[in-house]
């Protein structure tokens, strides 16, 4: 009996190892924390929204790949702890990728229709169809309802209003248009270089940060900086005449960063691993 206890105690020493080894290949900048993750029960998160009203997390599940119109996809609830509440949330869609929220209603893109869900009722009421889409990914909405929409492949910005989709924005500067967030009366927007500006009024476009690679997920903060991630594993925080500096880096792990999430009053990231099927946050010290 000795023996096998040894044996096994030896194991669980081993184990614990080979998770620190790889837990040490990770890079955490000192600015942030690691708060949480979850189990890997997701089937491919590419997308987190954080509701403040539901102090709730959703998450996009794409369950299948990104292009294909095949009825698996769907959204995933959870605390704002990271628990899961319901892992098939809402069900019906497709490939969803970006989320929105605007007062009861969630809005997610699916390839080339906008789903629009009743929070309270856990229904979709309705489906946004765009003809010439190709795919549509991010999401943002203004403090008033207006919603835009990427296309990463037709290089164009839609705007959803009072039930009506259209074409909002296309510049030959602006190539594979992935990430979106607003501030202070501009659209940001990321895209396979760089991070631009769109002024909302009069649609004027400006550079705002150079040679940042290709961007998934794009969060505005404080003091005019901005958050994105780069999908292969990377989180930086940029702002206009600063170094871009790094916040996250899992790539050594092969774990994904997708189309990150943001609980501005606790200043928590959250971060969908993609193939890695999980929900990792962590927290911007004071």
């Amino acid at each position: 009996m000795k023996k096998y206890i040894i044996i096994s105690l030896g194991f669980v020493y081993l184990f614990s190892f080979s998770l620190k080894a790889q837990e040490d290949k990770v890079y955490i900048n000192k600015k942030i924390e690691a708060l949480w993750k979850t189990s890997a029960e997701f089937k491919v998160p590419e997308s987190v929204c954080f509701c403040k009203k539901q102090n709730a997390i959703f998450v996009s599940n794409i369950n299948g790949k990104p292009l294909e119109k095949d009825n698996n996809g769907f959204i995933s609830k959870l605390t704002y702890d990271g628990s899961i509440i319901k892992l098939e949330w809402v069900k019906g869609l497709h490939a969803p990728k970006g989320i929105g929220v605007y007062k009861e209603r969630l809005f997610v893109t699916d390839i080339d229709r906008i789903a629009e869900i009743d929070i309270k009722t856990e229904q979709i009421i309705r489906f946004y169809e765009v003809p010439d889409a190709k795919f549509l990914n991010d999401i943002v909405i203004d403090p008033s309802g207006i919603i835009y929409i990427s296309d990463m492949q037709a290089n164009i910005i839609y705007q959803l209003y009072n039930g009506v989709v259209k074409k909002w924005f296309s510049s030959n500067s602006v190539i594979g248009p992935n990430g979106l967030c607003i501030w202070k009366g501009s659209l940001f927007i990321g895209t396979r270089e760089k991070i631009v500006k769109v002024d909302l009024l009069n649609k004027t476009l400006s550079d705002y940060i150079l040679n940042t690679g290709s961007i998934d997920g794009l969060v505005c903060f404080e003091n005019n900086h901005l958050i994105y991630s780069d999908w292969s594993g990377n989180v930086y925080m940029a702002c206009l005449g600063e170094e871009t500096e790094k916040l996250l880096d899992t790539t050594p792990l092969k774990i994904n960063a997708a189309d990150i999430g943001f609980n501005y009053e606790k200043k928590i990231i959250y971060v969908p691993t993609f193939y890695d099927n999980r929900v990792m946050a962590y927290k911007i010290k004071d």
